[in-house]
């Protein structure tokens, strides 16, 4: 098992084991490809990328730096000042063993494609922060793991979906903000979050440990052990 960063690791020793490896997703035979370099796909793609950077705001900036953090307390904005690792450590050890996965999963479909940063096309992109060359552009991690989080999170708190929904919205689009993504790298972190989260949800190995901080984090928000009905409809 991972160490992790979110929860001391005396406190991972008590908690149930999590499952070793997440269920494998080929991405790249599910995703569209990437534009084509120099075609009016990517060209589009880049001027997505500069008007966004031409209006970001100080504001906009320091919200999207903020939103570097692979961390699903990224959504204590939906969440509240009790969504915190400290209160949540069975919820934190879920969501870091999520974020293992993701990445594990993200890193082979960008080397399958080594599609290359908005910066590294054209100079007139000013990055936010400096990625590494070799951490290719498509999809985007940020916003793939934000979708898997929003997935997970919308079906312990149905009652909340539109709110978590509209946070992973805006935790992707920060990617673009940063200058490090194009729109089509977010759209695809879109799509690979969505089947990653849902694969989880379906995989047996990961059951007991959804149960166990989905009912921890309902309980932390004073809500019943189960939605009601209409929490439960997709709106």
């Amino acid at each position: 098992m991972r160490k992790t960063i979110l929860v001391p690791l005396l406190l991972l020793a008590a908690l149930p084991a999590f499952a070793a490896d997440g269920p494998a997703v080929d991405l790249a035979a599910l995703l569209p490809p990437p534009p084509a370099s120099g075609s009016p796909a990517a060209r589009r793609d880049l001027q997505g990328v500069l008007d966004v950077q031409a209006h970001r705001t100080p504001a906009e900036a320091a919200a999207a730096r903020a939103d570097e953090a692979h961390s699903v307390f990224r959504y204590a904005d939906v969440f509240g000042a009790a969504f915190t690792p400290q209160e949540l450590p069975r919820t934190a050890a879920l969501f870091a063993r999520v974020v293992a996965y993701d990445k594990g999963e993200v890193k082979a479909v960008k080397a399958y494609w080594h599609h290359p940063r908005p910066a590294l096309v054209s100079h007139a992109v000013h990055p936010l922060s400096q990625e590494r060359p070799d951490d290719w552009s498509y999809p985007s991690g940020h916003s793939t793991l934000g979708y898997t989080e929003a997935v997970l999170l919308a079906n312990m708190v149905p009652e909340r979906r539109a709110a978590i929904f509209a946070r992973a919205d805006l935790y992707a689009q920060h990617r673009i903000v940063m200058g490090v993504h194009y729109p089509s790298d977010v759209e695809a972190g879109r799509l690979a979050g969505t089947v990653l989260g849902g694969r989880l949800l379906a995989d047996p190995a990961w059951q007991a440990d959804f149960d166990a901080a989905r009912a921890e984090l309902r309980a932390a928000l004073q809500l019943p052990a189960e939605p009601a009905a209409a929490a439960l409809a997709v709106h």
